[in-house]
């Protein structure tokens, strides 16, 4: 069951709010509207993330992209893709 939360009790009692993650998410609102939702992590999840973003960076690497470049934005990274996979 997905809880709602305003905004203001998250501010003045966010220990309890984060307490109750532990039955559901929990969903933020702003004047009655959903804003964001609040979801509980494991030290797994962390895990598999990390998992997954070197194999990504691996796949990068693989396409032709020099190590350490960064891109400014996801969609100038997405264009770069684009260019290398129809070469």
């Amino acid at each position: 069951m997905v809880q709602f939360v305003n905004i203001r009790e998250f501010k003045a009692s966010t220990e309890e709010v984060l307490r109750r993650l532990d039955r559901s998410d929990v969903i933020l609102t702003v004047r009655g509207k959903p804003r964001a939702v609040i979801h509980k992590i494991s030290e797994r999840d962390l895990t598999l993330r990390e998992v997954f973003m070197d194999q990504e960076l691996d796949r990068l690497e693989q396409l032709g992209r020099e190590p350490g470049a960064v891109y400014k934005t996801a969609s100038l990274a997405k264009q770069h893709l684009r260019r290398l996979s129809q070469k």
